[in-house]
C-alpha cells in the first residue's frame, strides 16, 4: 500500500513540476534537431514523435528537422517521419528544404512542419539536421532547440553530464579543446544561436526513453541546456533553486 502510494505521489509531483513549463511554453517554438535515425528502431522512432506529438497536445509548436537513415531517400523519410507523427492524433506535414513562408503557414493551420533540410536543388549536399534547425530557430523566434542524438550532453572531467551551462562555460571549454565529433559541431551550432538571440539549446541523448518530456519539464533534465547566462532561469526555476 505504501509504495502505491509514494509511486502516485512521485507521478503527482511530476505534473506539478510540468505545469510552470506548459506555461511558458504555450504557444512557443519548440525546435527538435533529430539526428537519431541511424541509432533508433522504429520503435523507438515512435516513442520519440510520441512526445512531440504530446508538446503539439499541451500547446506548443513543435518543429522537426532530421536526418536521413543510411541508404535511404531524403523524400520518402520525411514523409515517413510526417506520418508517424500523424499517427500520434495530430497534424504532420513534410516541408523539404527550409522554406519560412511554408514553416509559418503550416504552423499557423496547426501542422507540425517535418523538415529535411535538403530540397531538390540541393538534394546531394549534405547538410546537418543541426545546422538547418540553427537557421529555422533564429528565423523563426524559437524558444528552444533541442538536439536529440548519440551524444547525452556535456560532461565533467569527472564524466557527469552538466545539466546546466552559461554561454562562456561552453565557450571556455571549446577553447580548451575539450570537444570533439559531433560534439563539437553541436556546441558550435548551440554557441552561434545564444549569439543570434536563442534562449536555450539542449544536447540529449535518444537512447533514454522520454528524454524530450524530462529535459523540457523538469529543472535538471537529462541533458545540457546552454543559456546566455544565469540571468536566464525562469522565474520558477530561480524560485526552486533559489538563485541569486
Amino acid at each position: 500500500m505504501n509504495k502505491n502510494y509514494y509511486t502516485i505521489e512521485d507521478k503527482a509531483q511530476i505534473l506539478i513540476d510540468s505545469l510552470p513549463y506548459i506555461r511558458d511554453f504555450n504557444q512557443k517554438i519548440i525546435i527538435v534537431s533529430f539526428g537519431c535515425s541511424n541509432i533508433l528502431t522504429d520503435e523507438e522512432e515512435q516513442e520519440v514523435m510520441r512526445d512531440i506529438a504530446l508538446l503539439k497536445s499541451i500547446g506548443m509548436k513543435p518543429i522537426v528537422v532530421h536526418d536521413t537513415k543510411m541508404g535511404h531517400d531524403k523524400f520518402r523519410e520525411n514523409k515517413r517521419i510526417a506520418k508517424m507523427i500523424e499517427f500520434c492524433g495530430v497534424k504532420a506535414v513534410g516541408i523539404c528544404g527550409i522554406d519560412l513562408q511554408t514553416l509559418h503557414m503550416t504552423l499557423d493551420n496547426d501542422y507540425i512542419p517535418v523538415i529535411t533540410p535538403n530540397d531538390i536543388d540541393n538534394e546531394d549536399t549534405p547538410i546537418l539536421p543541426e545546422e538547418a534547425a540553427q537557421t529555422i530557430a533564429v528565423a523563426m523566434g524559437a524558444e528552444k532547440v533541442l538536439f536529440l542524438g548519440r551524444e547525452e550532453g556535456i560532461r565533467d572531467a569527472g564524466g557527469q553530464i552538466i545539466s546546466q551551462m552559461t554561454y562562456d562555460e561552453v565557450k571556455k571549454m571549446k577553447d580548451e579543446g575539450r570537444f570533439e565529433g559531433r560534439l563539437l559541431q553541436k556546441t558550435t551550432y548551440a554557441l552561434q544561436m545564444i549569439e543570434q538571440g536563442v534562449p536555450r539549446i539542449h544536447i540529449l541523448g535518444s537512447r533514454m526513453a522520454h528524454s524530450i518530456l524530462v529535459e523540457i519539464f523538469s529543472i535538471i533534465g537529462v541533458g545540457t541546456v546552454i543559456m546566455p547566462d544565469r540571468e536566464h532561469y525562469y522565474p520558477h526555476e530561480l524560485k526552486r533553486r533559489k538563485i541569486k
